[in-house]
């Protein structure tokens, strides 16, 4: 059975394996270390977690200055894992988010308020597309984005499908040509959907989802971050989208979401 010895003594081990290293003793190896960096102008701590379990001490946690950048050594595990993010308090630090992350990430990105972004390290320079099929429905859906990275977050849309018919959405041509992001980065993809007709259909997020300003009559494309409802400019709207699943390793760059 684990003790809390055993459990602080883990911890204590990880964290001394979170140190900073220069970026020239990395190299591409089977179990590569993931670089952390806090890009914003807050102090933040970043524990880790094994993946999709809840547990009450974190496997080790390691606080950034802003500015700084740290090497975390996977202690030779190569498996998907979960960050939790805290703002740094003098007494109680404050819980901001989690998020998951795939096996082979490189490099995690803490910003200001919610920014986050990462990078694959096998697929850095990969060029990712999102596929989008209709293959039940008889009316046309029309669908916006919502991309959540370290550089902001931006919704666009619409764009619309018939029945039977996929389109494919260049989503890192799209964002390093709309924002100047690179290729590599793989954003948080939210979507929000809808048809028309006398009895349209709604695919939605819910009350605790990710909200992204939306023109619900015309096109639009917002390069501001801009979450919340009072925060939209005048003929927007706040909706809560649907979070799309980071892809899986092997993907080799096609995301895909089906209605």
């Amino acid at each position: 059975m684990m003790t809390l010895r055993n459990l602080m003594a883990g911890a204590a081990a990880l964290a001394a394996s979170l140190a900073a290293q220069p970026a020239a003793a990395q190299s591409m190896s089977t179990n590569p270390a993931v670089e952390i960096r806090n890009t914003g102008d807050e102090v933040r701590k970043v524990c880790f977690h094994k993946d999709k379990t809840v547990t009450l001490f974190a496997i080790g946690c390691v606080t950034l200055a802003p500015g700084e950048n740290i090497y975390w050594n996977r202690e030779g595990q190569f498996t998907p894992f979960k960050v939790k993010v805290y703002q740094k308090r003098k007494l109680i630090d404050k819980y901001l988010y989690a998020r998951d992350l795939p096996a082979d990430t490189g490099k995690i990105l803490v910003g200001t308020g919610g920014r986050f972004g990462f990078s694959r390290f096998k697929n850095i320079r990969t060029k990712y597309t999102l596929r989008v099929c209709n293959d039940r429905f008889d009316d046309d859906i029309w669908f916006t984005l919502g991309f959540e990275t370290n550089y902001g977050s931006f919704s666009h849309g619409w764009w619309n499908i018939a029945k039977g018919q996929c389109r494919d959405i260049g989503v890192s041509q799209f964002l390093k040509d709309k924002h100047n992001i690179p290729f590599g980065t793989i954003p948080l993809i939210h979507y929000y959907a809808r048809t028309h007709g006398d009895k349209p259909l709604y695919w939605t997020g819910d009350s605790g989802d990710r909200q992204f300003c939306t023109n619900t009559g015309k096109k639009f494309g917002l390069s501001r971050d801009k979450a919340t409802g009072p925060s939209c400019d005048a003929g927007l709207e706040a909706i809560a989208y649907r979070r799309l699943s980071i892809p899986t390793q092997g993907s080799n760059g096609m995301l895909y979401l089906k209605f």
